[in-house]
């Protein structure tokens, strides 16, 4: 079981990033994490823009967690369960998704958490493609924070392809929800349903074909699941047949899931542009938290398109 430790949250200060930090400051307590860093990012210094590559961080002020809480607005009880956590406020100068990148790598940070941006919802500090870019670079696993949090994760849905990146997203959401009711869902699909329904083949022969494939799924829902180790939290299997985001988006409606957690695979970034970012698309299609993860080699901090 994957613990959590060292916990890095990015801030522009705005409501949305008011969520992450209150996310993080939350987990900081659930989860006994030994550090909780607050980065905020500029861009800028003294007027002028400053070249990509410039990016550098400094511990400017330690406060406790109790404050955070406090100043966040969560309950009181929560607030005054910290004992003698502290946090650090640092800065950062330079592009926000290679900043943060960066700076968790000397962190050594076990969870990066970051505002989410949709489509509906896209500020100037951090826009969506920052989320993408973020994503892409990051070593470590990525929580990006939607709804304003008032309580421990309840509910997880984790999206199961059977891959070493889906059972990292699955080590990684257990650890960061240890109170959680899991479900574990596989997307099945037949590999080249186009074609055999052009060549004619019947909807019971397609039918017979789908069920297969999902019975076979099961069992291997099972031995993955099995593979994950010892652990406390409720479990529930699902197997559904359908493109993976659509999917996930009904079964996160249907079972108010407030976190999705999600295994990076590596593609390049002409193929994200041109297929689309999974995680981009759920999180423009629901309203809960995503958690991202990779085991792939990340682009890091230094693959960054030129100034």
């Amino acid at each position: 079981m994957h613990r959590i430790q060292n916990i890095l949250v990015a801030t522009d200060y705005s409501e949305q990033a008011r969520r992450a930090e209150t996310r993080a400051a939350m987990l900081s307590v659930e989860l006994k994490a030994s550090t909780l860093e607050i980065l905020a990012v500029q861009e800028t210094r003294m007027g002028l823009n400053t070249p990509a590559t410039a990016s550098e961080s400094t511990e400017c002020d330690v406060s406790s967690v109790d404050s955070v809480l406090v100043e966040n607005r969560l309950p009181v009880s929560l607030a005054h369960s910290v004992d003698a956590l502290q946090c650090i406020r640092s800065l950062a100068v330079g592009k926000p998704a290679t900043a943060i990148a960066k700076r968790a790598d000397e962190l050594d940070s076990d969870l990066t958490i970051v505002a989410a941006r949709s489509k509906k919802f896209v500020p100037a500090f951090f826009t969506r493609d920052g989320n993408d870019e973020l994503v892409r670079l990051s070593t470590r696993p990525v929580l990006l924070v939607h709804t304003d949090p008032d309580r421990a994760y309840a509910k997880v849905l984790v999206a199961v392809d059977f891959s070493e990146e889906s059972k990292e997203a699955a080590r990684h959401a257990l650890a960061v929800a240890p109170s959680a009711h899991f479900t574990f869902l596989h997307a099945c699909q037949v590999p080249d349903e186009g074609i055999m329904r052009e060549s004619g083949l019947n909807t019971e022969a397609m039918n017979a074909s789908r069920m297969a494939l999902c019975e076979e799924a099961r069992g291997e829902l099972n031995l993955f699941i099995d593979q994950l180790g010892t652990r406390k939290q409720l479990i529930t299997r699902a197997i559904h047949y359908g493109q993976t985001v659509s999917v996930l988006c009904d079964y996160a409606k249907r079972m108010r899931a407030d976190l999705i957690a999600i295994g990076r695979h590596g593609k390049s970034r002409f193929v994200e542009r041109l297929l689309g970012n999974t995680a981009q698309r759920l999180m423009d299609r629901t309203t809960c938290d995503l958690l991202v993860t990779s085991t792939s080699p990340p682009g890091g901090w230094d693959d960054r398109p030129a100034a």
